[in-house]
């Protein structure tokens, strides 16, 4: 096929699988497979640069498998060649002759692959700046031509079109989502405010009722009863502080404005166990078990109640939802109502001045490429009897770092996942110093 024949068959190619796409992470692996298929490259690797620290942050890599063997994933956006494509905006070639084992480089020897050519195209659109690069290995029986050059460059300026497109689309979301959430907030405050008057009320009403009874005159029973009025109506006032807080907190998120944490020093245990526990119920109704793994000798630290509250909710929450998804519907038909079928960890340790939180779950786990999307705020629920829009995880990620936090996640395919909030130790006094 000439020049011209291919770059028709890259356009068509291209512009049939990415003009339509929902999932940003699937949008970038097919950009790969279709560069490499393409050109007929043996592999490559995919990169989206990151203004902020002047990196190419690594994105996908093919084949697969040579993932876990990579001696270096993200790389400075001026290093090799794929650098050199990015700052100069223009694809570039190189063949590389044959060399003893003793001049292999990093990457040759971790992955196993020897380098006999490679192509960089940078991901751009005419007259704008370059959004990442892909870097394509090993054309089968020949190096890469020309040919190769334009047939990339043309899939490079439509798959940058699609990249834009769907950015637009979802800032067109999150804004039509945010402006929903504004006004709900404001509705559950509304509500909210009359819960406080009905509970005002009812304390009044308990506290004229004791003074009215005659302690002598009133059964143990109904002395029992009546003191235990207090501990309940201070429950609900508690529960109804949490939802004007959290209303608050979401109206100030879908206004865009700055979250700002009423660090109070206190026991993040406490909070850590009362925020899970509110879940239990949910937990044995898709027959998952709590496990609590709390560590009690912890100092008290600064923190926002209802933040830490927020975050242990949301990451159990979807913790509970991923177990149950992969529970097997046979199983599930044949389980007793108190039958256990997966589990969740709830985990809490004080690690090198720090507070570690953590959720460990026996659900399906993720690749890599999954975990990165998520703590980059681009995640989507994956649970589709959850039914969820991903904006749990994005809550964590801000309510985090308002604390100066860090969010990490551990896991593996078919070996569960592990996600981690650090949140660094803080005492009033110092930080007011």
């Amino acid at each position: 096929m000439d020049v011209n024949g291919r770059l028709i068959r890259a356009v068509q190619l291209a512009t049939h699988k990415l003009s339509s796409h929902g999932e940003f992470d699937t949008l970038l692996r097919d950009v790969l497979k279709i560069c490499v298929e393409a050109v007929g490259a043996n592999g490559g690797t995919i990169y989206l640069h990151d203004p902020a620290t002047n990196r190419l942050v690594f994105q996908h890599v093919l084949p697969a498998e040579v993932e876990p063997k990579l001696p270096m994933k993200d790389i400075p956006d001026d290093f090799g060649m794929a650098g050199a494509a990015f700052m100069s905006q223009k694809t570039l070639l190189k063949e590389i002759p044959e060399r003893p084992e003793s001049e292999l480089n990093p990457f040759e020897r971790a992955t196993g692959i020897v380098v006999r050519s490679m192509v960089a195209t940078p991901l751009m659109m005419e007259d704008e700046q370059p959004i990442g690069v892909v870097q394509l290995l090993n054309k089968q029986d020949e190096p890469f031509n020309d040919t190769d050059g334009a047939v990339l460059d043309t899939i490079a300026s439509v798959a940058t079109m699609a990249y834009h497109n769907f950015r637009l689309q979802e800032e067109s979301t999150r804004a039509s989502t945010l402006l929903g959430m504004g006004k709900v907030s404001h509705d559950i405050g509304n509500l909210a405010a009359s819960l406080y008057a009905s509970l005002s009320f009812g304390e009044m009403a308990i506290d004229e009722l004791k003074r009215t009874l005659e302690p002598a005159k009133v059964s143990e029973e109904a002395q029992e009863n009546l003191e235990s009025l207090d501990p309940l109506v201070g429950d609900l006032r508690q529960s109804v502080d949490r939802i004007v807080g959290y209303s608050r907190l979401i109206s100030d998120m879908s206004a865009g404005r700055s979250l700002r944490p009423n660090l109070q020093l206190g026991c993040m245990a406490k909070t850590i166990e009362n925020g899970a526990a509110y879940l239990e119920t949910e937990a044995r109704s898709k027959h998952v078990s709590m496990i609590y793994d709390i560590q009690a000798d912890v100092p008290d630290s600064a923190f926002d109640d209802l933040y830490v509250f927020r975050i242990v909710q949301n990451l159990v929450g979807n913790s509970i939802k991923a177990v149950y998804e992969t529970i097997e519907e046979e199983a599930l038909s044949r389980a007793e109502e108190d039958e256990l079928l997966g589990s969740v960890i709830v985990r809490y340790r004080f690690v090198e001045d720090e507070h570690w939180f953590e959720v460990v779950d026996s659900g399906p786990g993720m690749p890599p490429e999954v975990a990165r999307r998520i703590l980059s705020g681009n995640a989507r629920s994956q649970w589709s009897k959850a039914g969820g829009s991903g904006w749990g995880t994005k809550i964590v990620l801000e309510l985090a770092n308002s604390h100066d936090g860090k969010v990490e996640i551990e896991s593996e395919p078919g070996q569960g996942s592990t996600f981690r909030v650090r949140f660094p130790h803080r005492q009033i006094e110092a930080d007011r110093n």
